[in-house]
């Protein structure tokens, strides 16, 4: 592989989980099964990727990123993790035009945002700041990236007619961000093979689950060399505990409605109406604002007394959809704040051991003082720049 120039990244800070929803496209009898039990179409797998539509970026994007930066909106074909069918997603493509672009191409980061809501006007790639994400659109971009984000099935307003975003449901995620890749590298061709997945908190989780279904689902999307998880929302189990016991935190109370309406809208066995008042935070994105940026926590009224049938169907559902679920060859980089008042360090430090026991290539890091909205430092960029000249793959397991 040849060395590259150091690749550095932006620091992150995004609250919550992930989203999901899709356009359902027409399935076939003929299915391969996937290791969540699920079965994806023919019709699903014959189209992975696919480019349904394009058209250029939003102008506030120009005046925003490097000068020639080329930007394009995207809509593409993935595959529904819930039941295997066809979807419709969109997303964004970045790539610079700078002429010293390298022999083998750009490499990629494949970037999966953090929780914005759970309804279609809650895409990034509809908004003109991209919910701030534009800012480390910017920064990969200055550093030597192309870059693609998804928005995850169901967020987007340009995909028609759409099923419900699975709130969390990591093969979902995972299937939307490899699909994103392979739309990028057929709309840019001065994008290389070498990709990494990164994402914070919903994103983080996206990027982890992501690397776990690379091997089964990856073919075509070229090499995946890394994922990097900045305060990844793993496995949301707690937040039901603390939610039955009482003991949420502020911050956990702006994500725990929508966690539960988000896992509502894809298993029909929960009722939200079980868990929080009708009248509790809605989902919705509006003002350019994310739902949880323009709703309050919800007040301890909002939640309703929970019968133990209706805890442990929540609770069953969210613990399946827990990470890690399988091991992988995709080494992993994890960061995690010690004062973190969504995700408690002591409960990450427990999921990211899970991560060691399967066997995987995990580097944990600990941000001391810092809390869920953190900075990697530059130990990121240069975590990154090592895989891409192929040096040795830590781990602290």
């Amino acid at each position: 592989m040849k060395s590259r120039r150091m690749l550095g990244v932006a620091a992150y800070g995004i609250a919550a989980l992930l989203l999901i929803s899709a356009c359902a496209g027409e399935g076939s009898p003929d299915v391969q099964a996937t290791s969540s039990g699920v079965t994806i179409s023919a019709d699903a797998r014959d189209r992975q990727g696919e480019v349904v539509g394009t058209e250029p970026g939003l102008e506030q994007w120009a005046a925003a990123l490097p000068a020639g930066t080329r930007a394009t909106r995207i809509v593409y074909r993935s595959t529904s993790g819930v039941d295997g069918a066809g979807t419709a997603v969109s997303g964004a493509i970045f790539i610079s035009s700078d002429e010293r672009r390298p022999e083998d191409g750009w490499p990629l980061i494949a970037y999966a945002h953090g929780t914005t809501g759970i309804s279609r006007d809650c895409a990034p790639s509809d908004r003109a700041d991209m919910f701030g994400d534009l800012t480390a659109v910017d920064d990969f971009l200055r550093r030597g990236y192309a870059v693609v984000t998804t928005d995850y099935q169901g967020l987007g307003i340009r995909t028609g007619e759409t099923p419900p975003h699975p709130y969390l449901e990591p093969h979902t995620a995972a299937y939307n961000v490899i699909d994103a890749v392979r739309a990028a590298r057929s709309v840019e061709p001065d994008i290389g093979t070498e990709w990494f997945a990164v994402g914070a908190s919903q994103g983080g989780a996206a990027a982890w689950a992501t690397a776990e279904q690379y091997a089964s689902y990856g073919d075509g999307s070229g090499d995946l060399v890394g994922a990097v998880a900045v305060a990844p929302l793993l496995d949301a189990t707690y937040l039901v505990d603390n939610a039955q016991n009482g003991h949420l935190t502020t911050a956990q109370r702006y994500l725990y409605p929508l966690v539960v309406r988000g896992v509502a809208q894809a298993d029909p066995q929960i009722t939200i109406s079980d868990h929080i008042a009708s009248t509790g935070p809605a989902a919705s994105c509006p003002l350019d604002r994310t739902a949880l940026a323009t709703q309050p926590a919800a007040a301890s009224d909002a939640f309703v007394a929970v019968t133990p049938a209706a805890a442990e169907r929540l609770r069953t559902t969210v613990g399946s959809y827990a990470l890690p679920q399988e091991s992988t060859e995709v080494p992993i980089l994890a960061f995690y704040g010690s004062l973190d008042d969504i995700i408690p360090p002591d409960v990450m430090q427990i999921t990211l051991q899970r991560g060691c026991s399967v066997g995987d290539q995990l580097t944990r890091v600990r941000r001391e003082r810092q809390g869920h909205s953190l900075d990697p430092g530059p130990l990121m960029a240069k975590w990154m720049s090592d895989r891409l000249v192929g040096a040795p793959v830590p781990s602290d397991c």
